[in-house]
């Protein structure tokens, strides 16, 4: 038998972790670090946003980034269908955050409370409204090759995501998307658009409802997905440990490089 010697709270956590299942059921394990009875069981996270998974695709480590490129990714942005065909595209949607067994669900979407689309609409810098007429020209549209160029298909893709002066975009200005658009491409050498845009776009009774937006793989064009199912038994987000707990571990995996760099110098000095 093992002993057990050291508490929880005193492990270093995995910096990045999968909860695979349904969003609505696996969000309260990945923010609270707590299982349905209480428990402690893994330490409170972030759910990762689309840039995250974006700028994994491209600088993760070679022998996991394949992974990152070839499965998708439920993200903590979302996006919130409006009543009048108007949309908000949200980065770390509190609303998504707070996802439980018990929220309300229409059709796999997240209903929003009253008041809660213009409470939105007011957060400039992590909000992007969009109205109806732009929605109608970016669903279904991504990034086109334009000499020899990935280019946006139109202004409203560019905004989603590159971004405006007031927005960051779904890429947050972590990585040159169109660099990026040339990765995708190099799985899919015959496509002809990439980075498509899907909206959410359901509704219920004068209600605006959100869901989460999936960062698809390369083998699906890395498709910007609003319309998957918060119940979607497949569902995958990725939760971030604190930079607390990073840091800690980053200077833990010093030190014992340090003290094996030393050693390394010490048996050399005695042969």
């Amino acid at each position: 038998m093992t002993l057990q010697l050291s508490g929880l709270s005193e492990r270093l956590p995995e910096p990045r972790q999968e909860f695979y299942g349904q969003p609505r059921l696996k969000m309260p394990l990945l923010v609270s670090g707590k299982d349905k009875k209480g428990k402690v069981v893994d330490v409170p996270r972030e759910p990762a946003s689309f840039a995250y998974v974006l700028e994994r695709r491209m600088t993760a480590p070679e022998e996991v980034r394949p992974t990152w490129q070839e499965v998708y990714f439920f993200t903590g942005d979302g996006s919130t269908a409006g009543t009048d065909g108007d949309h908000l595209l949200v980065l770390d949607a509190q609303y998504l955050r707070k996802l439980t067994p018990e929220s309300e669900l229409y059709e796999g979407a997240l209903v929003l409370p009253p008041g809660s689309w213009h409470e939105l609409k007011g957060r400039k810098e992590k909000v992007l409204h969009l109205t109806a007429e732009e929605v109608r020209g970016a669903h279904g549209q991504g990034y086109v090759k334009k000499e020899k160029v990935w280019t946006p298909a139109n202004r409203v893709v560019g905004k989603i995501w590159e971004g405006t002066d007031n927005f960051p975009g779904l890429a947050r200005g972590r990585i040159d998307v169109r660099e990026y658009a040339q990765l995708v491409s190099e799985s899919s050498p015959s496509s002809s658009s990439l980075l498509t845009v899907y909206f959410n776009q359901t509704t219920k009774e004068g209600k605006p409802t959100m869901r989460s937006f999936v960062a698809e793989s390369f083998g699906l064009l890395s498709v910007a997905l609003g319309s998957n199912s918060l119940a979607y038994a497949d569902g995958r987000l990725v939760g971030l440990a604190p930079e607390m707990y990073i840091a800690n571990q980053k200077v833990l995996e010093a030190r014992v490089q340090s003290a094996f760099d030393e050693e390394k110098t010490i048996f050399k000095i005695r042969i």
